[in-house]
């Protein structure tokens, strides 16, 4: 079960390596040297604690279900609508990251040790964009004496939409890295949806200062929550759209939120500098072209969806802009049908000056006080290891301090996958900047 999901989540994204290849009938999952088995494969051992499912299962998606040959590992998966949790009230506080509504999690599968809960709070978008977000917060069932520092985990794409979301998932504790390590050491991840302010969507995507402000108000909020008592130390982690969100949260952090003291930042596979990295990634800009243009629409008065996009991408990316990445499993087959409708890129970021000044405005360049970790997989085709090569190369040449790993053979989704080569030193270093150890100074590289 969950081998698949962390194999094909973000199906649109690896499409095009044949690492999932859609059929007209059924999902052909093709071997790849960087992929595990599927779930009907026999078993390997993951180092990783196994995961508990309750005593009931959610509510299954109303989208029609493929048959069960069609996905056989994804029949214990589910994503369940929004319910009446995710309604705000109707008269907010005026202060973001003012806790709204708690409640455990119910009805979904956790690593064994670990327990959770859901939490509402206010966030902003901008200084003129009062919003709302959920956050899922997770916790060792045996918490150790004192205030728990905190991880802010920041995810990455998933959809544009509050139903895209993974507190919605029955199992939405994956895709963070090293969770063993998390519950040995006692740690609390507070894992925010982003920031939505209209019921539904869309939340600010790839727009990195409402990125940072949805990830720091959710830790802000859960500092309100009666259960625990979280410590003044945070460290953020993020992978691909949750990197870019990582970074800029290290950056915006001291300004707008400067209670939440950052101790650490990690972005792992960051979609760091997003004009980059669709220009050199036609795939990924055909299938992110549509979140981007309805997103950047939405929250910037000078971009328009239509002028956005390009006029052969216009059609598929109406529609595209409102499906999920990888849940219900019909949503990314027809991302994938949609995206083949029409040759090149979607955006039409080279004849839109204002798109290209957007995206440009939204790389990740801020200074971060706090020590950074940069990650990259070197299999990786959605964000290419030379677009962070370049972008860590321009960071140091700034003077930010950072360390940057690769990984040989992990690709955009392995390297966060349980089991990863990323999993030990991501914790070891997280500990230390918990500690607070200093960074080594200036710019390091290590490959592992």
């Amino acid at each position: 079960m969950t081998r698949w999901l962390g194999r094909c989540l973000g199906l649109w994204m690896v499409l095009a390596s044949g690492a999932c290849r859609s059929t007209q009938s059924s999902v052909e999952i093709a071997p790849s040297e960087t992929s595990e088995s599927p779930a009907a494969a026999a078993p390997s051992p993951s180092p990783d604690p196994p995961l508990v499912a309750s005593t009931s299962a959610a509510p299954a998606n109303t989208a029609e279900a493929p048959p069960a040959t069609t996905f056989p590992s994804l029949l214990n998966i589910s994503v369940r609508a929004p319910d009446a949790f995710y309604t705000p009230p109707t008269k907010l506080p005026p202060t973001p990251g003012a806790l709204l509504k708690s409640e455990p999690l119910k009805d979904v599968a956790l690593p064994s040790g670990m327990q959770g809960w859901r939490i509402l709070y206010t966030t902003s978008v901008d200084d003129r964009t009062p919003a709302t977000a959920v956050a899922t917060v997770f916790a060792p069932e045996k918490l150790p004496p004192g205030p728990r520092p905190v991880i802010a985990w920041a995810h990455g794409t998933t959809g544009l939409m509050q139903e895209c979301m993974p507190s919605l998932v029955s199992v939405p504790s994956e895709g963070i890295p090293a969770r063993d390590r998390i519950l040995q050491q006692g740690w609390v991840v507070v894992a925010t949806d982003y920031a939505f302010a209209e019921k539904g969507g869309p939340h600010p995507y790839l727009i990195g200062e409402g990125e940072a402000r949805s990830t720091l108000d959710a830790v802000r909020a859960a500092q309100g929550m009666p259960e625990l008592t979280l410590a003044d130390r945070t460290v953020v982690w993020g992978h691909s759209q949750g990197g870019h969100a990582a970074l800029w949260t290290g950056s915006v952090g001291p300004r707008y939120a400067p209670e939440v003291k950052i101790f650490g930042v990690a972005a792992i596979a960051p979609a760091a500098d997003p004009k980059s990295i669709l220009a050199m990634n036609v795939e990924v800009d055909k299938r992110l072209g549509a979140y981007v243009a309805r997103a950047y629409s939405r929250f910037y008065p000078d971009v328009t969806f239509e002028q956005a996009l390009r006029p052969e991408a216009l059609a598929a990316a109406r529609e595209m802009q409102s499906l999920c990445g990888f849940l219900p499993p019909d949503h990314p087959l027809r991302i994938h049908a949609l995206a083949t409708s029409f040759q090149g890129p979607a955006l039409a970021t080279s004849k839109n000056p204002a798109l290209a000044a957007r995206l440009t405005q939204n790389a990740a360049t801020g200074a971060i006080a706090a020590p950074v970790l940069v990650a990259q997989g070197l299999a990786d085709i959605a964000v290419p290891p030379r677009a962070t090569d370049a972008y860590v190369e321009g960071r140091c040449a700034a003077g930010q301090q950072l360390e940057y790993w690769t990984f040989p053979a992990p690709d955009h989704l392995s390297i966060v996958r349980r089991g990863s080569p990323l999993d030990e030193p991501l914790a070891a270093w997280t500990s230390a900047r918990f500690e607070g150890k200093p960074q080594q100074p200036g710019c390091s590289r290590k490959s592992w």
